[in-house]
């Protein structure tokens, strides 16, 4: 693709990126039966789908079709996926704050692998245990939603002749991940009165157990009221994404989107009765007041690069709230989200000292594209690829991952 394409390409998602934040905003307006209920008097048909997809190619070019948003750039590599594409800075949408989502790609792209082959290891152990839930892999979905602003596929057919909702793209990345042996996380949107998050977690509750929840940063109040249905649903545990708390322009009117104090942070604790993860966090003294507060674990993220402008990459900030959570004695679990697109991704990021990764962006195209057959599919290719670079980086279980197989390039 040339640049006069690409810059044509770049103009048009952004229109209608604009289309669908202005939607969004209108929705924001509406009365919370209305925002409750995206339904249309005829779903949108879209032509050119993979009727039963085979492989991950045929998901994306499904994904393509349905979302207004993306390119699925990742239908000619995985890496391809990197905020470089049309997307651009289309927030709401799939893009990204300048450049904070292409640093979170590029990080990984400056570390290396060492490969090693005189071992023994042939078979390495995968599995882990995440506040008491076993895992098959260090590999959870990432903490996704908003089909309307975000993906642009609310109210379409999807590829198997159903309307897409938000429970339809729930259920794939949910189910797709418990087939697969690990956790998906059902999402809570700015705008989403609560009957909506209800419904999201009846979801949740068909797993039993083998399903989570996210809450955004509302009033405490809110929160509480939200842990209940969470802890009713049978979620082992939930997170709030505190990193959402510079969006509150797009809550509802009436409605609060804030940071959380360590005061705010240990009445979440106290109040839950199953662990609670603090998303977004990106500096030691922070981790470590999550740590104080008795926060269940953390997750370093920048939000997919989607919030701020110019932050640092997760990578970049990991291995000091890493060294810096441990030095001082705390065993909280340390997770990391943004811009993991293959198994030595993982096996990196495991390197810096995280315990899981979450994956979004690919997620959302697998679920869209595929349902929960896609989900799976994306899964057991980044298990494969996982196992592949384990072996190949002589590392034998994931729970120990030693820092010497990678080399930061210069």
């Amino acid at each position: 693709m040339n640049n006069n394409d690409l810059n044509q390409n770049r103009r048009d998602f952004l229109t209608k990126s604009v289309v669908l934040a202005a939607a969004a905003g209108t929705l924001t307006m509406s009365t919370s039966a209305q925002a409750a209920s995206t339904v249309v008097d005829k779903p949108i048909a879209v032509e050119g789908y993979v009727k039963k997809p085979q492989n991950l190619t045929d998901v994306l070019i499904n994904a393509r079709k349905i979302m207004d948003t993306c390119a699925a750039c990742d239908i000619s590599g995985a890496g391809r996926c990197n905020g470089k594409g049309p997307c651009g800075e289309s927030v709401p949408g799939m893009g990204g704050k300048r450049l904070s989502f292409v640093r979170n790609i590029e990080a990984f792209e400056g570390i290396s692998l060492n490969m090693r082959t005189v071992h023994n290891i042939t078979q390495p152990k995968t599995e882990i245990n995440l506040l008491g839930v076993k895992l098959s892999m260090p590999i959870l979905t990432g903490i996704t939603g908003g089909l309307t602003y975000n993906m642009g596929a609310a109210n379409k057919l999807a590829f198997d002749g159903e309307m897409m909702t938000e429970e339809k793209y729930a259920r794939g990345i949910i189910q797709g991940a418990a087939n697969s042996g690990t956790i998906g996380w059902a999402a809570d949107g700015i705008g989403d009165p609560l009957e909506t998050y209800k419904r999201r977690m009846s979801v949740v509750q068909e797993f039993k157990g083998r399903a989570v929840a996210q809450i955004k940063p509302r009033t405490q109040k809110e929160i509480f009221e939200r842990i209940d249905i969470v802890q009713q649903a049978g979620a082992p545990f939930f997170a709030i994404d505190v990193d959402s708390a510079g969006r509150a322009a797009r809550a509802l009117p009436g409605k609060t989107v804030e940071p959380k104090d360590l005061k705010k942070l240990k009445e979440i604790v106290n109040y839950a009765k199953i662990p609670f993860i603090a998303k977004g966090i990106m500096t030691v003294d922070e981790a470590l007041m999550c740590a104080e507060a008795g926060c269940g674990a953390i997750i370093v993220s920048n939000h997919g690069g989607r919030v701020l402008s110019s932050t640092p990459a997760t990578m970049h900030v990991l291995p000091a709230i890493v060294k810096a959570v441990r030095d001082r004695g705390y065993k909280m679990p340390i997770l990391m989200d943004g811009g993991v697109r293959d198994g030595g991704d993982v096996l990196k990021a495991l390197a810096y000292g995280a315990q899981a990764v979450l994956i979004g962006r690919p997620m959302i195209r697998a679920s869209l594209g595929g349902g929960v057959e896609g989900v799976e599919m994306l899964f057991n290719r980044y298990h494969s690829e996982l196992v592949s670079s384990m072996v190949l980086a002589g590392v034998a279980d994931v729970n120990n991952v030693d820092p010497s197989i990678l080399i930061q390039e210069v």
